[in-house]
């Protein structure tokens, strides 16, 4: 598969996940995983390197009074079933003077404490994120963190408030987060926080169009979602390459097969793609599904020679189970009788 057909697929794959999942109109993110899933990120971001350009302070003004009412600081409790046995995300990013650089890390250590929301009184939530804020840095940054904190929250009831609808245009989501935001957040943070997250978010729905354009040719289609590929900040690119490469990996794959290509040919083009090591996984596994496969038309042509000989459906079924208990563990045959409709 060329680079237009990649860009295509990367495309496409990024709409469906875009606006299927919703995210365009959620003021949160997905609740945490177990530790062992979450840990490599949380090391990763807190020592991720200063970004050039951020922002090096927000303004430390108290919140709205209504708020600061709602969310009042109280002692920490246990931890919610939801957060026990894994790791805080996210981080606290201090650059040389001591103030808070805003970004992407902070808003992972709101959001991994604010998933616990319904499991434990808001207020709570707030204490937790606070001592959390508290652990990691030092004045001033823990209070501009803290004030970024509020006006978060701020922005996520706002987002409730104004009931942005999912089944809304895309762009008109966007264009309403947008607006929420900068309201509740300003112009400097919102866009430290956001701005990456909104350029995808246009990128998506512009390719949307590109790709809903019946005038265009497929050449003309690849070529200026390549364009609107292009203008997104390299890391954005290269996580949505990222998140689409076995795919397109598969794709080139079946491309190869179809066209006759030998097992050494398939081998040899994995080893270009992902290296020997990765390659000799990858053809592990094609023996391991193709022994499952020859195990699975076996039981089906025996189960079928079962259903042409066998009369009564009662003699028939038990003869089934026993096939199927002879062939198959415990765990094998759920997924057998997933794959062909049996009965539990």
């Amino acid at each position: 598969m060329n680079r237009r057909g990649t860009t295509g697929l990367l495309a496409a794959m990024a709409l469906a996940a875009v606006i299927s999942a919703g995210w365009l109109a959620r003021g949160e993110r997905q609740r945490p995983v177990p530790s062992a899933a979450r840990s490599a990120r949380s090391i990763g971001a807190a020592a991720r390197p200063f970004r050039k350009g951020a922002l090096p302070a927000v303004s430390v003004a108290p919140a709205p009074a209504r708020l600061r009412r709602a969310l009042s600081v109280t002692p920490v409790p246990a931890a919610p079933p939801s957060l026990r046995g894994t790791e805080v995300d996210g981080a606290v990013l201090v650059d040389e003077r001591g103030d808070l650089v805003v970004g992407p890390e902070i808003l992972a250590l709101f959001d991994y404490f604010l998933s616990a929301a319904g499991e434990e009184p808001a207020s709570a939530i707030r204490a937790r994120i606070i001592a959390a804020i508290r652990e990691r840095a030092a004045e001033p940054a823990a209070d501009q963190a803290i004030a970024l904190l509020d006006r978060y929250l701020g922005y996520r009831e706002a987002v409730s408030a104004a009931d942005v609808e999912v089944a809304a245009d895309p762009a008109a989501r966007l264009a309403a987060l947008r607006e929420i935001r900068r309201e509740q957040l300003g112009e400097p943070a919102a866009t430290q926080l956001f701005g990456d997250e909104e350029r995808e978010g246009e990128a998506t729905i512009e390719e949307a169009r590109i790709l809903a354009d019946a005038t265009l040719s497929p050449e003309e289609r690849d070529a200026r979602i390549a364009e609107v590929e292009a203008t997104l900040p390299d890391e954005v690119r290269e996580a949505r390459e990222a998140a689409v490469r076995p795919l397109v990996e598969q794709a080139e794959e079946q491309a190869l097969r179809d066209a006759g290509a030998s097992d050494e040919e398939l081998h040899a083009h994995r080893v270009a793609a992902v290296g020997p090591e990765a390659a000799d996984r990858l053809a592990e596994l094609d023996r391991q599904r193709a022994a499952w496969r020859r195990r699975l038309d076996a039981f089906a042509s025996a189960r079928a020679a079962l259903a042409a000989t066998v009369a009564d459906p009662e003699e028939r079924r038990a003869a089934e189970e026993a096939l199927l208990a002879g062939a198959f563990t415990p765990e094998e045959r759920l997924r057998v009788r997933a794959i062909l409709g049996l009965p539990p």
